[in-house]
């Protein structure tokens, strides 16, 4: 805040009349959710405060216009012991989803929302859903209980100009794997680093799987180990049954120096085992062996 506040006394003075204008123009509407009176600097840095949580560069020109963003639409909050999901969220192009949620509270809480804490300051629906399970345990540091309650606030954020749509409120009772199931809970297979045991060999690991067909999506940044040509990931559970088979993905190296993005080729194994757990095995195939290795991209599972 700091940072964006000193930068404001950079800009040429068209470019301080400019935030002075649209400033002007947002007096009084509720583009932040709640209508406010603003100035130019005020609206500079709530803008750019935005921008640069979400990743973004400080913007100095300000706007041509207010953006008015769509309201969070979804079916249904699901929050277990093992999975925090938001499913059924309608995409809207082009921008992307804050979301922020509490600790678990006592169920007799009616109101937590002052206690929520950004988990994704600008992330994208998969395929309709935004599984948070990884980013909350990461964020807050411990899985809800079964019987407390969590709450959640999410908007839309707009990364070109800064903006926010209205925050959407919702509140859970957390419940146990089985609980969901029988309101109607359909879990996806899905790998991510929660389900992960810490001596494996990835610092990254999305493996997603498509419902009814054999495709399978990686992003996975594999570390190498010993002088083997391949990185493990250990699971904390044993994989269903058809999540195990053999599939094959592009790779880029991320190392330093001329190789940095050397193209690779990777073969996956992904089963369960009674000699050495439940795994993943990313092994290279093709192209110069550059490590770290980001694994991305479709393949089909065989």
């Amino acid at each position: 805040m700091a940072r964006i506040t000193k930068s404001y006394k950079t800009l040429t003075d068209a470019q301080m009349i400019a935030w002075e204008n649209l400033a002007e123009h947002a007096r009084g509407q509720s583009v932040f959710g709640q209508a406010a009176e603003l100035s130019g600097i005020n609206l500079y840095v709530r803008l750019n405060a935005n921008r640069v949580m979400a990743g973004e560069s400080i913007l100095k020109d300000a706007p041509e216009q207010l953006v008015c963003l769509p309201n969070v639409v979804y079916d249904k909050l699901w929050v277990t012991t093992k999975n925090i999901v938001i499913k059924g969220i309608t995409h809207e192009t082009g921008y992307k989803l804050v979301i922020k949620m509490s600790a678990g509270q006592s169920a007799g809480v009616s109101s937590g929302w002052s206690k929520t804490v950004i988990l994704s300051p600008g992330m994208e629906d998969d395929w309709g859903d935004a599984d948070m399970t990884y980013l909350y345990f990461k964020t807050i540091g411990v899985k809800p209980v079964v019987g407390e309650k969590v709450f959640l606030e999410m908007y839309w954020f707009d990364p070109v100009t800064g903006f926010t749509g209205q925050s959407t409120y919702d509140s859970k009772v957390c419940e146990t794997e089985e609980e969901a199931e029988q309101e109607g809970y359909v879990k996806r297979n899905k790998i991510t680093m929660a389900d992960l045991k810490p001596e494996s060999h990835v610092s990254e690991c999305d493996v997603d799987f498509s419902t009814g067909a054999p495709v399978i999506s990686f992003d996975t940044v594999c570390l190498g180990h010993s002088n083997v040509a391949s990185s493990e990931a250990y699971l904390e559970d044993e994989l269903p049954a058809e999540c195990i088979g053999t599939s094959m993905a592009l790779a880029r190296g991320m190392g330093d120096g001329n190789c940095a993005l050397a193209a690779q080729s990777y073969i996956i194994w992904l089963r369960n085992s009674s000699w050495d757990g439940t795994s993943i095995t990313f092994a290279h195939r093709g192209g110069y062996y550059v490590k770290p290795t980001e694994v991305f991209g479709p393949g089909i599972l065989y």
